[in-house]
């Protein structure tokens, strides 16, 4: 089950617009027309990666191993 955690999201103004992208899942990626809309569009993103995430763990096609580091 996916629980609520901190992620850190750099945005960056690219021409136009702003585009986001989380540190800790540089697959979540997001943009808006302003900063704020590129923050909530990349927390959706992040949203979305945990989701699939989920789905893989959850997978008993996988052979999944967690490790610690």
């Amino acid at each position: 089950m996916w629980q609520k955690s901190d992620y850190n999201i750099v945005v960056k103004k690219d021409g136009k617009f702003y585009a986001g992208y989380c540190l800790e899942m540089p697959q979540a990626k997001g943009q808006g027309n302003t900063r704020d809309e590129a923050i909530e569009d990349t927390k959706k993103a992040i949203i979305l990666c945990i989701s699939y995430l989920e789905d893989k763990r959850n997978d008993p096609e996988l052979d999944l191993i967690t490790v610690s580091i």
